[in-house]
């Protein structure tokens, strides 16, 4: 079991509260899912739950964790750069406790994930040089190796073809241990969350805020849901109903405050000045109870953008066609795009999506009547990080409309006018689509644009997608993107694209 007892993290830096007053029980065999946007503490938290010395450097801890599991294995969402340097072998048995090692489910577990272990250990192959999917394989692979009764996993998710995704789905629904996960992939989260630890930043941006509930995702989508109704329709019918009073009480002030001038007899004047000074102590406590309201509750999974004055294509205009064309990496492409079709690649890792996509993004530069907008797997690539989100957008309108659009995306002053790079890649995704928007492109490509939403603000990107009456030519994993947003799906191998 692990509990945690009014568990407060601070952020030494600016004193901004990451995590305030948490208190949960994790049961042996739960797996909980934390859950959020980029910047709200879900790393550092997991940090703390494995060792809680790996945050001192930038944050303090109060409150009491209780840890009665004996083996944690915790797996972060970057190796540092000492473990990239290192060759596979090294990597698993550099350092490694042999008495609680198990050779054989180290075999076993390479064998299930196709991971080619006799290979990179004959070519002395460095971890740097694997992929994102293979590196972490490879972190799971020598992670479950020690049979750990406490598994953390820090977005295990993000760099997994397909295949993989499966895979450790099917292990965590299987598995008996107690794990504990951060993941933006809904679909994934549907199929193993037991329990939701969902962390927000809330008024905007300034107010740490935690939700635990016992239950699958969808049950948490749900509940949500109405908790969100059923607090917004009491907020406004207090508020009506205040106003109502206020309207009567003020009326009647009104009628008072006119006899009381008009009057003429002593004893009615009393009576009336009387009347007239209840009446104003009525409307001070009616002034008070307004500090007593139910808050509005914030609704930051909305995301306040939409794609309007698009001219798209006609559908039947050829964008490119290309036959017996080759990828850099060697497969033979065949493919013809229309003007208004929506279509995503899938396929393993490293097998050259991107390069594929950058190559289209290439050809579609070079025609004018396409207005092209563009959003890289790698913000880098078309962000400077040295430059605000205020300038970023002002590239293609004006500050005011940039100002406008920034605030509906919840961006608070102090974000519009800080550097891009101190900003969540959350953030850095909204500010790509609104320049889309701005920009009212007629063609969008695309490349993982879904993966660094918190997943309940995943549904508004697909639904602004589905809307959008051009062409999206996209690079994606993520399994309800595709299952909503495309209409044609690819998969490249490596030899060929293959049409679904």
């Amino acid at each position: 079991m692990l509990q945690l007892q009014n568990l407060t993290i601070t952020h030494q830096k600016d004193l901004s509260t990451l995590l305030n007053d948490l208190s949960l029980v994790v049961n042996p065999g739960d797996k909980l899912a934390i859950i959020g946007e980029e910047g709200t503490g879900k790393s550092t938290l997991m940090q703390v739950l494995y060792q809680p010395e790996l945050v001192s450097p930038y944050a303090s801890i109060d409150g009491h964790i209780i840890n009665h599991f004996h083996c944690p294995a915790y797996l972060p969402q970057s190796l540092p750069q000492e473990k990239l340097e290192l060759t596979v072998t090294d990597f698993l048995y550099q350092g490694a406790d042999f008495d609680r090692l198990d050779f054989n489910r180290l075999y076993q577990l390479a064998d299930e994930l196709d991971f080619p272990l006799a290979d990179f250990e004959e070519k002395g192959q460095s971890v740097k040089s694997l992929s994102g999917g293979e590196k972490l394989k490879l972190q799971l692979i020598r992670l479950l190796s020690y049979e750990p009764d406490l598994i953390l996993l820090d977005e295990p998710s993000n760099d997994l073809d397909l295949e993989t995704l499966q895979w450790l789905e099917s292990f965590i629904r299987r598995s008996p241990e107690t794990i504990i996960f951060i993941s933006h992939d809904e679909q994934f989260l549907e199929a193993t969350a037991t329990a939701i630890l969902h962390l927000e930043l809330v008024k905007k941006r300034t107010q740490a805020k935690a939700t635990y509930q016992p239950m699958t995702y969808k049950e948490y989508q749900i509940w949500r849901k109405e908790t969100y109704e059923k607090q917004l329709q009491l907020a406004n019918k207090e508020r009506e109903e205040h106003a109502d009073r206020l309207a009567r009480i003020h009326r009647l002030h009104q009628s008072v405050e006119h006899q009381l001038r008009n009057t003429k007899n002593d004893v009615a004047g009393r009576l009336l000045a009387k009347k007239f000074k209840n009446i104003k102590s009525q409307e001070k406590r009616y002034d008070k109870e307004a500090a007593a309201f139910t808050a509005i509750p914030d609704n930051d999974d909305i995301i306040n953008l939409f794609f309007s004055g698009i001219t798209p294509l006609p559908s039947r205009k050829t964008l490119l066609n290309w036959e017996n064309d080759v990828l850099e990496t060697g497969q033979v492409i065949d493919i013809r795009i229309l003007g208004q079709d929506k279509l995503v690649f899938t396929g393993k890792n490293v097998i050259g999506k991107t390069r594929l996509l950058k190559k289209i993004h290439t050809h579609l530069s070079a025609q004018a009547d396409i207005k092209l907008g563009y959003m890289p797997q790698t913000y880098e690539e078309s962000m400077d990080n040295q430059m605000t989100a205020l300038a970023f957008l002002s590239e293609t309108a004006t500050a005011q409309e940039s100002r406008t659009l920034l605030a509906s995306l919840k961006f608070t002053r102090e974000e519009v006018t800080h550097p891009m790079g101190q900003l969540s890649g959350g953030q850095k995704a909204k500010l790509f689509f609104a320049k889309m928007v701005l920009e009212k492109a007629n063609v969008l490509l695309l490349d993982e644009p879904t993966r660094n939403f918190s997943p309940t603000s995943q549904p508004e990107i697909r639904k602004l997608l589905q809307n959008f009456p051009g062409a999206i030519i996209s690079v994606s994993h993520d399994r309800k993107f595709i299952a909503e947003v495309a209409e044609i799906r690819y998969e490249l191998t490596a030899e060929n694209l293959v049409k679904h």
